[in-house]
């Protein structure tokens, strides 16, 4: 099954996504910050990152930047969300580093458009 690390402090979003993703036959883990999350993947590597821009402890732009350093996540997809415009959030060659960005708030079809684009589908029964 393939596995979506969500990464946010906002809780409502974060337990929303992993609701949602899970109904569509992902298997979702949870970090409040970046830190966490780079604990997380030591665990168990995720086959996509989705993660919030603007969070305490370690942002989303220094996650990727770690996950980048590391011989092991260099290769994961991340998605980075904000509610901030893009061009606020990250000059063009840093966005260029992210394998999507999605602007809060977001429809969740646009959300599972870009994780199947990333990742393929999930594995919902059809039954």
């Amino acid at each position: 099954m393939k596995t979506v690390l969500i990464v946010d402090d906002e809780f409502a979003l974060s337990d929303t996504l992993k609701e949602f993703l899970e109904d569509e036959g992902y298997s979702v883990q949870g970090a409040n910050n970046g830190k966490e999350a780079l604990e997380c993947m030591a665990k168990n590597r995720p086959d996509l990152v989705v993660s919030d821009m603007m969070m305490p402890i370690m942002d989303g732009y220094a996650l990727l930047h770690a996950m980048r350093a590391s011989p092991v996540l260099k290769s994961i997809p991340v998605v980075l969300t904000s509610s901030a415009r893009r061009q606020t959030v990250l000059s063009r060659d840093a966005l260029l580093e992210f394998s999507g960005f999605l602007h809060k708030p977001f429809k969740l079809d646009a959300f599972l458009d870009v994780v199947v684009k990333l990742i393929g589908p999930g594995e919902r029964s059809h039954g």
